[in-house]
């Protein structure tokens, strides 16, 4: 198991490219080309502890971002900041997902 994981995450290393950024930030919905759907498939199947979510603050939007962490309150840490479109939102939580995988 220690290889597979390893391999895998060697590769998604490989397909994290600033291409695939730029592909996320320009349709954070999709479709997305291979490569980036791999990577965001990738992202959203990582352990729950410490992943960031998108919280709906009302019936449509302003959208906030929350990190999972286990033992805090609720299980939640509030980050600072609002975000008026949805697909901002996405792309704040892929940018920051990026970097908590790039800096592992």
């Amino acid at each position: 198991m220690s290889i597979f994981e390893e391999r895998f995450s060697s590769r998604l290393r490989r397909d994290f490219t600033d291409e695939v950024t730029a592909a996320y930030d320009r349709c954070p919905l999709g479709p997305h080309d291979d490569k980036t759907a791999r990577v965001v498939r990738a992202l959203g199947n990582a352990s729950a502890n410490g992943k960031e979510i998108i919280l709906n603050l009302g019936p449509n939007g302003p959208w906030g971002i929350g990190r999972i962490t286990l033992g805090a309150p609720g299980n939640l840490f509030l980050m600072p900041g609002t975000f008026h479109s949805y697909e901002d939102a996405l792309r704040r939580v892929f940018s920051l997902r990026r970097k908590n995988f790039l800096e592992t």
